[in-house]
């Protein structure tokens, strides 16, 4: 019987991310992430899996975001033993997603995903790869990783096999990174031809369009800054935690150490993203040469002299109430819950307040609602105006646009017309990559149904 692949997250929608991979007695996991957005997406959450947990010999994690990364624990209360894998970082990473998600269902209606006995037998599993290109083997399954460049520790795993004495072997994307993103490194490009594939299950977020330039992302920045500092407002900014968070203060940092802009009060409200920040300073061996070059001149980029740090209830409070311009940073990214809320609740009345997008805001969260344009949104049971500016800058996204994405699977080497499977978007625009795929490169493509099992001859 050939290799058995199984969606199942990630399909119709950018959350949920969980593939399960079986062959010869073998069986991973690639990535085991939270539905995110509503009613739907819990129940997703707390549906079994279309797999026995028990059955399956390891897990690997592309990278630590909530949505890749969210439910391992979930996995282990339900009778997976064996061990999760993924870069140091990664798992660094995870394991601080998988912490805030029990603080966070301590204070929230109905049942929990999981508590924190099970976040501490999936600690227990934690077993870090060696790094980037050293493969790991595990029963038929060999797993090597490559650098995707979308947040610390990010990455593309290419799991190989031997199928009737010849090998065979898949890429799974993971989410792929903005060639140009401040301080990481850029996704991988450069391949070594030994090392074609059969098959890539690849990421389609943005298929379907393009980002702006960043540069006139940057400009657009800057314009809602300074024009907060003018007229007395805030601006708030849902970022996640991990990746677009430091991203921000990098480009922060830039912008008034240059004296594009003045000083401004900049504020991190909340203990993950603060904890992921050191976590970054930390793993300075995966920045890249602009960011290396300015630690190399003492130019720390992700520290402000104007910065402040919420970490508690109280903290946040006095942060939003505080007099005059300030930038507020804050989760979550697609203000589905966090303490983004609170402030949204509080200043989006106001015509003086900036709200910027600068991540992907999936369907049905309060994000999109605010993206799409919304004079009115519900937020903790209150019905809360928009008069403030929203603006969306997707140029700041951590995800690859159409071009990215193409470029990416055209740099990978495959063998004939290797098979497409087009997971990680929403349907219109895992639509129309699998068409852009199909056209450029005439390469097959499957666009799989959630739970659809795909045989892999």
């Amino acid at each position: 019987m050939p290799a058995q692949l199984t969606i199942a997250g990630a399909a119709g929608g950018v959350t949920g991310s969980c593939y399960h991979l079986a062959f010869d007695g073998t069986a991973i996991v690639i990535d085991c992430g939270t539905f995110q957005g509503g009613r739907e997406a819990d129940a997703l959450n707390h549906r079994s899996f279309p797999f026995d947990p028990a059955r399956v010999d390891a897990l690997f994690l592309t990278h630590g975001h909530l949505d890749h990364a969210g439910r391992v624990p979930l996995l282990v209360a339900q009778g997976f033993t064996g061990p999760v894998h993924g870069t140091p970082a990664t798992l660094e990473i995870g394991s601080m997603i998988m912490e805030d998600t029990v603080k966070i269902a301590a204070h929230a209606e109905g049942p929990p995903l999981y508590d924190a006995a099970a976040l501490g037998a999936t600690r227990e599993r934690l077993r870090p790869l060696r790094g980037y290109r050293a493969p790991i083997t595990v029963g038929a399954f060999t797993v090597e990783a490559f650098d995707a460049g979308h947040i610390l520790g990010s990455s593309h795993l290419r799991v190989s096999w031997r199928d009737g004495g010849a090998e065979r072997a898949l890429l799974f994307s993971g989410d792929i990174g903005v060639c140009g993103t401040p301080i990481i490194r850029d996704p991988t490009l450069a391949w070594d031809p030994a090392l074609a594939v059969d098959y890539v299950i690849t990421e389609s977020t943005y298929g379907d369009r393009t980002h702006p330039d960043r540069g006139a992302a940057k400009a657009t920045f800057r314009e809602a800054v300074a024009r907060a500092i003018g007229d007395g407002g805030k601006v708030l900014i849902p970022a996640f935690a991990i990746g677009r968070t430091q991203e921000i203060l990098y480009e922060l940092e830039g912008l008034i150490g240059s004296g594009a802009l003045p000083v401004v009060p900049v504020v991190i409200d909340g203990p993950l993203s603060a904890t992921a920040t050191q976590l970054y300073a930390r793993y300075r061996g995966l920045y890249d040469e602009e960011a290396l070059a300015a630690l190399a001149r003492d130019d720390h980029p992700l520290e402000l002299d104007s910065l402040t740090v919420g970490r508690d209830g109280r903290a946040a409070a006095k942060i939003s109430d505080r007099d005059g311009p300030a930038i507020i940073i804050a989760g979550s990214g697609m203000c589905n819950g966090g303490r983004i809320r609170g402030h949204l609740a509080r200043h989006l009345p106001d015509p003086r307040t900036d709200v910027l997008l600068v991540g992907y805001q999936g369907a049905r969260t309060l994000g999109r609602a605010l993206e799409d344009g919304a004079h009115e949104v519900w937020i903790d049971g209150r019905s809360i105006p928009v008069r403030g500016r929203v603006t969306r800058l997707s140029g700041y996204s951590a995800h690859a646009d159409r071009d990215g994405l193409a470029a990416w699977f055209g740099a990978v080497p495959r063998r004939g017309a290797a098979t497409a499977i087009v997971t990680h978007g929403e349907d219109e625009a895992r639509a129309s990559y699998a068409a852009l795929l199909g056209d450029r490169f005439g390469a097959p493509t499957i666009v799989p149904a959630l739970d659809q099992t795909i045989a892999l001859p």
